[in-house]
């Protein structure tokens, strides 16, 4: 069965081919768009390439799955946000976005939408089956059937989908049921997403910022009481309290409400503008309140269960920092989480719903490679480079290319790191990727500066051999290194003396955000850090995505091209083929 899985609303779009269980394709409609989070953009594009990748048209597609259960909008969706999201307090311009939000959702209209998009390049078959799956059940297969384990709780925390705003699921075997859930308007996505916004960032890509900025902070007794109004613990779960957040006017933000504003005591920071130690301690107390909070509900669950493996998933499990504090608790045996946990995984997620009648659905899920989007051959390469007049490169050999990558790198050279297929999800894994050596103390502003032309307080992580893993950042005793910590999604404390010997990758709160490599998960990446070890003495790499502020992850060679003549750059490589300035 061709399942074509895709997320098509919101951001994050994105599009997978799933053939009785096995994950053939998935890619964000973003690479090829170039437009970042692409949101609300049908993922034609990355459909295409999902089914060029599986040899099969759209007319031998047997079902197209959502992972948003719009056949619930007209009906029941209209009646939860009559019944829970209506107020007095809340102004005509969130009364309008819902109505519009609604009106959009409904299959009537989306169906439609769908079906164009495609005819737009130039489908001329019968169309697809299409069939809605409920978002947050869709995040939980995302995650729980790849996982290691024959039995987990899983835990969805995002924004929302549908109504649900934090779930929390069993996962046994091949099936997953609902234990309870969080409806809005009690959400933590959109609790950090307030913050977010009054912090002056963008959501969707500025709750990294301020997990990236909370560290440089630290405690505010006063900016906490305040918070412990907008949000807290209550029995085993937790409330928000909307006021802040909807059911008040907004005139800063769509993101929270002029309350919130009251409450803090000052107008939001200006997008760009200085960023005082208030801000700084305000990031710290916002990340200090979502740990505490999801620590509690995964106490509760394991408490009210017995069991100790946990998945994460939906927008809030990018935030790297609160995994680390999860992976961590000593009730948590292991804890697991996905690259795509954001949106773009329930495209898989709801493909593997589809799927999970089918008997090898689960052992074909647990092989998924988080390398499943485009790849180039040298050929393509050599031609790319020509056509755009790039005379000067050389193609090497395996061995001596990476003996000399890891050389240069060693002296300090900034590399652009093309190979095979690319990476899914927000974090570069060693094949579109910017490496260089961690051990210069000023190597993290050089790259901040030069080349990704980011905020100065932003962090790197480093890729680590797994031999060397103990040596470097602490996990527990009895938790393995993989498949826990390949993907950079769960923070951990460096090892005394280790922020010496590579500053380049530990941030101010001593935690490293690793990148567990072994001949498994990525032969090549692992014997260019083993090269690079060699000649440095040291057994990781800084490693961060292949791209500037603002842009895509680069997916194509000549993408790869722009971004190395454009920036600080010194050296490409792609495939076996070098460019040098």
């Amino acid at each position: 069965m061709n399942v074509l899985g895709m997320h098509a609303s919101g951001p994050n779009t994105s599009a997978c081919l799933v053939r009785d269980g096995e994950v053939l394709a998935f890619a964000e409609e973003e690479r090829f768009t170039r437009v970042k989070l692409a949101s609300d953009a049908i993922p034609t594009r990355a459909a295409g390439f999902c089914l060029k990748q599986g040899r099969i048209t759209l007319a031998e597609v047997d079902v197209i799955t959502l992972g948003w259960a719009n056949n619930r909008y007209p009906d029941e969706m209209a009646r939860f946000y009559a019944a829970h999201m209506d107020h007095p307090g809340k102004d005509e311009y969130s009364r309008i976005y819902e109505r519009i939000s609604l009106a959009q959702k409904d299959p009537q209209f989306f169906d439609r939408r769908l079906e164009m998009a495609f005819r737009r390049t130039g489908y001329q078959g019968k169309f697809p089956k299409v069939v809605y799956h409920r978002h947050h059940l869709s995040h939980a297969y995302s995650v729980y059937y790849p996982s290691p384990f024959d039995e987990a709780l899983i835990f969805v925390i995002d924004g929302s989908g549908e109504e649900m705003a934090t779930s929390v699921w069993h996962g046994q075997g091949d099936r997953i049921k609902l234990l309870y859930s969080y409806d809005l308007p009690h959400s933590l996505g959109y609790f950090y997403a307030a913050l977010t916004e009054y912090l002056g960032f963008s959501v969707f890509t500025g709750e990294g910022k301020v997990m990236g900025l909370a560290p440089y902070g630290k405690a505010n007794p006063d900016l906490r009481r305040k918070l412990d109004a907008v949000l807290w613990i209550e029995g085993e779960g937790y409330r928000v309290d909307p006021s802040y957040i909807y059911f008040a006017p907004r005139t800063y933000s769509f993101r929270h409400t002029d309350k919130l504003v009251e409450l803090l005591g000052q107008p939001p920071r200006v997008p760009e503008s200085n960023i005082t130690p208030w801000h700084m301690e305000l990031a710290w107390e916002t990340q200090a309140k979502l740990e505490a909070v999801v620590t509690h509900l995964v106490q509760q669950a394991i408490q009210r269960t017995g069991i100790r493996e946990v998945c994460i998933a939906g927008g809030v499990a990018m935030n790297c920092k609160m995994n680390g504090v999860i992976a961590s608790l000593e009730a948590v045996r292991n804890c697991f989480v996905i690259p795509a946990s954001n949106d773009a995984g329930v495209a898989v997620g709801s493909a593997f719903v589809q799927s999970r009648d089918l008997p090898s659905s689960r052992d074909m899920a647990r092989g998924m490679s988080v390398y499943s989007g485009p790849a180039y051959s040298d050929a393509e390469i050599e031609a790319m480079l020509t056509e755009a007049k790039i005379g000067r490169y050389e193609k090497l050999p395996d061995a001596e290319l990476f003996d000399r990558v890891g050389k240069r790198l060693a002296e300090g050279a900034i590399v652009g790191w093309f190979q095979g297929r690319m990476e899914v999800g927000a974090r570069a894994l060693g094949n579109r990727s910017i490496l260089a050596n961690p051990a210069y103390p000023a190597m993290k502003d050089r790259i901040n500066r030069e080349v990704k032309h980011r905020e100065p307080f932003r962090p790197f992580a480093p890729a680590v051999l797994v031999e060397f893993v103990p040596e470097y950042f602490a996990v527990k005793p009895d938790q393995a290194f993989e498949p826990y910590h390949e993907w950079m999604l769960q923070a951990a404390q460096a090892q005394p003396g280790v922020k010496d010997r590579v500053p380049a990758v530990v941030h101010v709160d001593n935690s490293i955000r690793p990148q567990v490599v072994s001949k498994r998960s990525n032969e090549r990446f692992y014997e260019l850090i083993r090269a690079f070890h060699r000649h440095a003495g040291v057994p990781l790499i800084l490693n961060t995505s292949f791209n500037v502020r603002g842009e895509p992850i680069i997916c194509r060679p000549d993408e790869a091209v722009r971004c190395f003549f454009s920036t600080g750059l010194d050296m490409l490589v792609m495939g076996n083929i070098v460019v040098q300035k």
